[in-house]
């Protein structure tokens, strides 16, 4: 339908192809392994069918981690089947793949050309394994993407050169080692151990080659997305988790059946005397209430979110104060209070709405301590504090305050230039010139594109006697500013390229006529 590549309902392409793979060797495995009498021309004409529409859908997908996975699992399948007249087929398969144009042939060999990222997974798959070693206990669940900020890759060709960081591992084994730990780990391969070792004790026991056919056909649909979440991040799409829970349990239920499981079931005897009935009740009650926190927190915070889009910045506000309430350990509640906050500031030109942004925000950040944005967010504040007519007996408290903040986002975030730039304005003001030099200067060797950095740094070379300092930034901005002209931009790339430059042309022309 005009789109570059299929992806069905999903969230992107490649989850849509893993799915369209479970598909396809789901019906291939009942295919090869069913004995011919046992599936009536209907049926095994039905399952061609199958096979072939979802083969199609996988290719007009254009995973190169899915493609990745279906070798690996449809080698599985006819090893099991044919033995070594397997690589033979495969060797043919393979080839037909490579020789005959499709659209997953034209994205492998041309990946790299179409997208910038194609190739970063190693370098993520080392940052990953290297957190993993330094947290061997694990970060937390879900932290994996707050944790990344000192995991910026460089595209090179950027306005925003370090603006890229890998929010998920891209192999979920890794992610799950990253945030649960070594243990994490332990526990998810145990149980992918156990049902394995039910999946080879049911196929060594069923003498039903109906049944094998099936076993073999879940056994491969399960095996392309666990091998696929070795590539991507295959298990934080539902769908997907979903269909491996219904595949390995369909398997699970055979193995039942066929009493060749090796987990004991047991039935354990429950009296229901009334206080047990009673402690039930609580106890359901009690998690039916954790389960919908979340939910009716989140539906707050989006009914705020709606009253912020029509500038009824105090409706947001006391939605999203109801949010917070709700569900208190949700950082982005207090964020969003402290951003609402600022604009009623804004607004009404209240120092207490300054006030309860501080409050909010270091609420944030004491949440979450591994995102950078929420400390450079509290130095912004009490910068806005420290500006304020009746704080001058403050001030230099709050200016303290701001520069922690600052160096605390310049640990966590060293790529941002945001954060060099505000503190060396605050070095500035202390009269620390050759510390506010410093920062600019590595904040220029990350993000050269950074143009109120380099407009100051060219001010402060002036000021410190460097006119050819000063030449040289000022013809560096120039060519910047000249290499995007007419290109469209982002709030951050205006951001990054918004600077004056008629003061620094000034100084230089009058430096030359003097």
């Amino acid at each position: 339908l005009g789109a570059p590549r299929a992806r069905g309902t999903f969230f992107n392409p490649n989850f849509f192809a893993a799915y369209e793979a479970a598909v396809f060797l789901l019906s291939l495995g009942v295919l090869l392994f069913s004995k011919r009498e046992t599936l009536s021309g209907f049926w095994r004409s039905w399952l061609c069918g199958a096979a072939a529409v979802s083969l199609a859908a996988f290719v007009v997908a254009q995973s190169r981690g899915a493609a990745f996975a279906l070798i690996g699992a449809v080698s599985f399948l006819t090893f099991c089947r044919y033995g070594r007249k397997a690589l033979a087929i495969l060797v043919v398969c393979l080839l037909a793949g490579v020789t005959v144009p499709n659209p997953l042939q034209h994205r492998i060999m041309y990946a790299a050309a179409q997208d910038p990222y194609a190739y970063t997974r190693l370098e993520i798959w080392s940052s990953s394994l290297e957190r993993l070693l330094e947290h061997p206990l694990g970060i937390g669940v879900g932290m994996y993407k707050q944790g990344s900020f000192q995991d910026r890759f460089p595209i090179e060709g950027n306005i925003v050169r370090y603006g890229k960081r890998p929010e998920s591992a891209h192999n979920e084994y890794l992610q799950i080692g990253v945030e649960l730990g070594i243990v994490g780990v332990l526990v998810f391969f145990s149980g992918l151990w156990m049902w394995s070792t039910e999946i080879r004790q049911l196929c060594c026991a069923s003498a039903d080659r109906t049944n094998r056919g099936l076993v073999m056909g879940l056994t491969g649909s399960a095996l392309v997305v666990l091998l696929h979440a070795a590539v991507d991040s295959t298990f934080h799409e539902p769908a997907l988790v979903i269909l491996l829970i219904l595949l390995a349990g369909l398997a699970h239920n055979l193995a039942m059946q066929s009493g060749s499981t090796a987990v004991v079931w047991r039935r354990i005897a429950f009296g229901y005397h009334p206080l047990r009935v009673a402690a039930v009740v609580v106890g359901m009650l009690l998690i039916a209430a954790v389960c919908s926190q979340s939910a009716v927190g989140w539906y707050a915070h989006e009914e705020g979110k709606r009253h912020a889009g029509q500038q009824h910045l105090e409706q947001a506000m006391s939605w999203y104060i109801r949010a917070a309430i709700i569900d208190p350990g949700t950082t982005g509640y207090h964020d969003s209070i402290a951003r609402t906050a600022l604009q009623l500031f804004d607004q009404s030109g209240n120092s207490d709405w300054l006030l309860r942004a501080a409050e909010e925000e270091a609420i944030a950040r004491s949440l979450n301590q591994a995102d950078a944005r929420f400390a450079f967010r509290l130095g912004t504040i009490y910068q806005l504090m420290a500006a304020q007519p009746g704080s001058k007996a403050q001030r230099g408290e709050l200016f303290e305050k701001a520069s922690e903040a600052f160096a605390d986002a310049i640990h966590l975030d060293p790529f941002s230039p945001l954060s060099y730039y505000e503190l060396a304005q605050l070095h500035l003001v202390n009269g620390r010139s050759d510390a506010a030099i410093a920062l600019l200067t590595t904040a220029r060797g990350y993000e050269p594109n950074f143009l109120p950095g380099r407009a100051l740094l060219a001010e402060l070379s002036l000021k410190a006697g460097k006119p050819g300092d000063y030449q040289r930034e000022y013809a560096a901005i120039k060519a910047v500013q000249s290499r995007y002209a007419g290109r469209e931009f982002n709030e951050i790339e205006r951001r990054f390229l918004d600077v004056d430059l008629y003061p620094l042309g000034r100084a230089l022309a009058m430096g030359a006529m003097s």
